[in-house]
């Protein structure tokens, strides 16, 4: 006998975080002993660090798609100087601007061995995947486009389960339950990076009015471009009416 459904309200999906977390979380099998294995990886994960963060960003150097964004400031910090900026040559590996990135992303695989998985914690990994995109309440100019981010967390989840499934400090059934939480959280943090850009979900008042605004200016436009094209196919239906009256003149003037 099929047992009955859990009840998953859909609204609470977009708008709670933790309700969010928990239900992908229970859906794919991300357990408290998951979080625990990765703790357990800390004294390993650290030390792979620094060379998983030089894999991660001379991958992104590989694609101008994915490097461009690196010459943006995010989120309000300028790490470019407006000259720098006003550059049009690609920034290098050794540009303050990667060094600052590369920082952010060591803190972050850190955090992730070492945070209680509480909801600021969830809070944390929600604004990671916030600050990549253009949703109205941000400030930041960054907006990465999410087909990259998506291949981001392919190659980064491949590149940690990879290092970790050669780890010798581990019997065999723990490393394959410490690369299996890894695989489920790499899973998770990609959701809390689609919310942003999937079209479905519930947006706030603030959100709805944004989008509303914009929706607006662009009706407007097209708008204003109707009349201009409306203005001239009148002006060129006037002209062309002008020239078929003086060629009918003409012809009946011959005629008679």
């Amino acid at each position: 006998m099929i047992a009955e459904p859990a009840h998953i309200d859909r609204d609470r999906l977009y708008t709670d975080l933790q309700y969010r977390f928990d239900y992908v979380s229970g859906f794919i099998g991300f357990t408290k002993a998951d979080q625990e294995y990765i703790h357990k990886s800390a004294t390993v994960v650290t030390g792979l660090v620094p060379t998983i963060v030089d894999a991660v960003y001379d991958k992104l150097s590989n694609y101008d798609a994915t490097w461009m964004h690196f010459s943006q400031d995010q989120d309000g910090l300028q790490i470019r100087s407006e000259a720098e900026s006003r550059e049009s040559t690609p920034v290098s590996m050794g540009s303050e601007a990667i060094k600052f990135r590369k920082v952010m992303l060591t803190k972050y695989l850190k955090k992730l061995v070492t945070s209680e998985w509480n909801l600021s914690y969830l809070k944390y990994l929600d604004w990671v995947g916030h600050i990549h995109t253009s949703t109205p309440l941000k400030k930041s100019s960054i907006n990465v486009e999410y087909i990259h981010c998506n291949a981001l967390f392919g190659y980064l989840s491949s590149v940690v389960t990879g290092a970790l499934s050669k780890c010798e400090e581990w019997d065999a059934e723990t490393r394959d339950c410490i690369v299996n939480a890894y695989v489920k959280f790499f899973w998770l943090q990609n959701d809390l990076f689609s919310k942003y850009y999937v079209k479905d979900r519930v947006l706030s008042d603030k959100e709805k009015a944004a989008v509303v605004a914009c929706r607006k200016a662009k009706e407007d436009e097209i708008r204003r471009q109707l009349r201009g094209e409306s203005l001239l196919n009148a002006v060129v239906g006037m002209v062309a009416g002008a020239v078929i009256g003086v060629v009918g003149l003409r012809y009946l003037t011959r005629g008679s």
